[in-house]
């Protein structure tokens, strides 16, 4: 089953939350971002009983899964 993924991205002075590669908010701090990706990743993990992440990319650097539910 494929994992159903959250990205942060690095934007205007503060980070982009993707789903599915698609923007979906803008935080100006990471701490923000990374806290509502989580819940949304484990909150859909909950509901649907796929599998989700959540990742980071930084400049210049492949991504981080930081967090797996499922």
């Amino acid at each position: 089953m494929n994992r159903s993924l959250l990205m942060l991205r690095p934007s205007y002075e503060g980070w982009k939350l993707m789903d599915d590669g698609k923007p979906v908010f803008w935080f100006p701090e990471k701490s923000a971002a990374l806290a509502v990706a989580n819940t949304i990743a484990e909150a859909r993990h909950t509901f649907s009983n796929k599998p989700t992440g959540v990742e980071v990319e930084s400049e210049g650097q492949p991504p981080e899964r930081v967090s797996s539910y499922g």
